[in-house]
């Protein structure tokens, strides 16, 4: 029984990781694209959240399936997600604003 329940926990974290990992990907690659393009910071983040929108939806949704599993109520499991997903653009957003005023 404890076995069948750490294979499960294992599984559950191996499909967020990897919609992490594809979310990540697309927010390194549509930061390579706005820095290529010179895109003023002020539209960097907008550019962030429409290209890697369906990559978003996805990592928040296995984020969210994982919470239910643990008995989080669906709220709370869904403003978590948002805030990950959040973070993870705007300390981009933070950084490219950086990388472009210092040019």
């Amino acid at each position: 029984m404890f076995t069948a329940v750490i294979v499960a926990a294992l599984v559950q974290s191996a499909a967020i990781n990897s919609q992490r990992d594809n979310f990540l990907n697309c927010l390194d690659q549509a930061s390579a694209s706005a820095t290529a393009q010179k895109m003023p910071s002020a539209a960097f983040e907008a550019h962030l959240r429409q290209t890697c929108a369906d990559a978003a939806t996805k990592f928040e949704a296995a984020l969210i399936a994982f919470d239910l599993k643990n008995k989080v109520p669906r709220k709370q499991a869904a403003a978590d997600a948002q805030v990950q997903v959040d973070d993870f653009v705007s300390n981009l957003v933070s950084r490219y604003r950086v990388v472009t005023v210092s040019k």
